[in-house]
């Protein structure tokens, strides 16, 4: 399918840039509409696109664990996600939310190791211990002050508390998709799943639905067509692509997801935002570091 292993290397970190950009985008969307609905909207798009790319899986071939068990992971944490990015009430919180996300790569060593698909040595204790102590400092600048600390956290509780839960949940879809997935990619299946359970949700909710206009049109279809695209290239990136440079790539996520958030919601993230970004991107990396596959 590619030319060259650097050509499908360049084709997953296109993926990553994209991830990068979504908090931000949702967020520009969601202010504009109801929040489900546009989200419903922009998944919709993202599933009809990964279908045009990979066709739907036959699943029936494909494990029941991975099909039910992760595919239920998948879906509760993309909700769970976007949810919360809907939820938040001002461009800081969105950067908030975004760090508590990406709290999943040490998260997904963690459990890798708990799983027995990794070994490990001590100083992966020391990189999620950094990684913690770089998510508090996004949260509460005066890391010390418990008080403002739970202050901050009760301004949006749910929407904290939903980032936080997406952040368990996509370690363990990671986990349990290596070990039952066996080489087969239900993953347009769970984009379609995604899509129809967030216009459930937002049927169930009674929810208004605001029609957008044609820009927000444009800008719903190309998010989510983007969003499908990423993911399909993902995988094929991972197949012929350079294994370890994407997968190093995806611990500056952190970063990266903050300076597109800032350049497109032209938010002004304090001194000490940066550094507990880049605390979570290097302990997330001392981590990686640290383990080496079974």
């Amino acid at each position: 399918m590619f030319n060259s292993v650097n050509s499908a290397t360049c084709i997953g970190l296109s993926s990553i840039l994209i991830w990068a950009s979504l908090v931000a985008v949702v967020k520009l969307i969601t202010e504009s509409l109801t929040p489900i609905s546009a989200i419903a909207l922009i998944y919709s798009f993202s599933a009809m696109s990964i279908l045009v790319l990979n066709g739907l899986p036959r699943f029936q071939h494909m494990s029941k664990v991975y099909v039910w068990g992760c595919g239920a992971l998948f879906v509760a944490y993309e909700i769970l996600f976007l949810v919360s990015i809907a939820l938040s009430q001002n461009h800081d919180q969105v950067l908030i939310i975004a760090m508590i996300n990406y709290l999943w790569p040490p998260l997904t060593i963690v459990f890798s190791i708990l799983a027995k698909q990794l070994n490990y040595r001590w100083p992966i204790v020391l990189g999620f211990i950094v990684s913690v102590l770089g998510l508090l400092l996004v949260v509460n600048p005066d890391i010390l002050n418990l008080r403002q600390f739970l202050h901050i956290l009760q301004q949006n509780p749910i929407a904290y508390f939903f980032a936080f839960l997406g952040a368990l949940l996509w370690p363990c879809y990671s986990v349990l998709t290596k070990k039952y997935a066996q080489g087969q990619n239900a993953v347009p299946l769970f984009f379609v799943v995604t899509a129809v359970s967030l216009w459930g949700i937002h049927f169930m909710m009674d929810e208004a639905f605001i029609f957008p206009q044609l820009n927000m049109w444009l800008l719903i279809a190309v998010t989510g067509a983007l969003v499908g695209i990423a993911y399909s290239n993902w995988n094929q990136s991972l197949q012929f692509g350079n294994i370890k440079l994407l997968i190093l790539a995806t611990y500056f996520m952190p970063v990266l997801s903050s300076f597109m958030s800032m350049l497109i919601l032209e938010a002004t993230p304090s001194l000490s935002f940066w550094i507990g970004t880049c605390l979570v991107t290097f302990g997330a990396m001392i981590c990686w570091k640290s383990t080496a596959e079974i």
